[in-house]
């Protein structure tokens, strides 16, 4: 049995895959074994897995019908034998030390997993991870997810090491975008004992505009307002001590999209995501008016927006004329957060 079992959930990631599996194969942890999941991409992925279980024993190829990116990593899991699991990304790549790390200040203690930082790189580049000195520090669950909350760490399942048993209580919810961000409210509700953390940039983030990301600006999905939502309500249970930072997430997390949509006049393939959200703000914004989540003038523009898509375009589109003339004056329109 592996000690580590790396899972690889692949589709459609043709030009990033070998650079992928090298960084997973020179691992200076060798006892792994390597999952990597077909999800019936159609390019020439499914061929390049194959060619490289000849290169290397350790991996296995799993084929299946297209289902998204939570049922490969489920897929994943259910064939997973080893003492521990990972998630790596087909278009990212992972340090040589990464599960080594990982493995060394997770083991011999009782926490439920391991942490590391993470290096974002942009697609055409190469990452540069900081040198800066190691440190390793440990939360309990509620910290943690107050962590997630301010930014300091990630929502992202890939730069973690899980104990297998915690995976006989989560899965990833299938048929939903931003799984990573409702299985960590998951965790939150089923995790008792804790993680351990170190500020290493073992994992290198490959930020491409072609990616389920990218393509979440350009078509935003209403699962951005469950997974807020979801997160909101198992913090609520479990971490009440950080709701109103949740209640802040669940709302900035989708209306991130608002403006750029208006901008860019993408209306027909965002007017389901528009519709959802004016009915989530709708439900809500009494409760953000109250609890002052937001500055007046974010919230100002959220209970427009509650009231009617049309008269939000007007304000959105006299703002985006504002930071134009501002810019022939010489003037930031920005600094009174009057922007877009």
């Amino acid at each position: 049995m592996p000690v580590i079992s790396i899972i690889v959930p692949v589709y459609k990631v043709e030009p990033y895959l070998q650079e992928c599996l090298e960084s997973i194969i020179s691992q200076t942890f060798a006892d792994i074994e390597i999952i990597l999941v077909d999800d019936g991409s159609p390019d020439s992925c499914g061929e390049m897995c194959d060619r490289y279980t000849e290169k290397d024993s350790r991996i296995q190829v799993i084929h299946k019908s297209n289902g998204g990116l939570s049922a490969a990593r489920n897929t994943g899991i259910a064939h997973a034998t080893g003492q521990y699991i990972c998630f790596v990304d087909g278009d990212d790549l992972i340090s040589p030390q990464y599960c080594r790390i990982l493995l060394e200040i997770l083991e011999n203690t009782d926490y439920d997993f391991s942490v590391c930082g993470v290096c974002r790189f942009a697609d055409g580049t190469l990452p540069t991870p900081d040198a800066d000195s190691a440190q390793i520090l440990t939360a309990d669950n509620v910290a943690f997810v107050g962590m997630q909350l301010n930014r300091e760490t990630e929502f992202g399942v890939w730069n973690k090491l899980y104990r297998r048993e915690l995976f006989e209580k989560v899965r990833f919810v299938q048929g939903r975008i931003n799984e990573d961000v409702i299985f960590s409210a998951d965790l939150l509700m089923n995790c008792t004992k804790g993680i351990v953390l170190t500020n290493q940039p073992l994992y290198y983030y490959r930020q491409r505009s072609s990616g389920i990301v990218g393509e979440q600006h350009k078509r935003a999905s209403s699962d951005r307002i469950y997974a807020g939502e979801y997160l909101l309500n198992a913090v609520t249970e479990a971490a009440p001590i950080h709701t109103e930072k949740a209640l802040q997430y669940a709302v900035h997390y989708p209306w991130m999209f608002v403006d750029p949509i208006y901008v860019r006049h993408s209306f027909k393939e965002n007017r389901e995501y528009l519709t959802n959200l004016q009915e989530y703000l709708r439900r809500h914004i009494r409760e953000y008016s109250e609890r002052a989540v937001f500055d007046p003038i974010l919230t100002g523009r959220m209970k427009l927006f509650a009231r009617s898509k049309l008269l939000y375009a007007f304000n959105a589109y006299a703002r985006l004329l504002r930071v134009y003339l501002y810019r022939l004056i010489g003037k930031d329109a920005y600094r009174d957060g009057h922007g877009i």
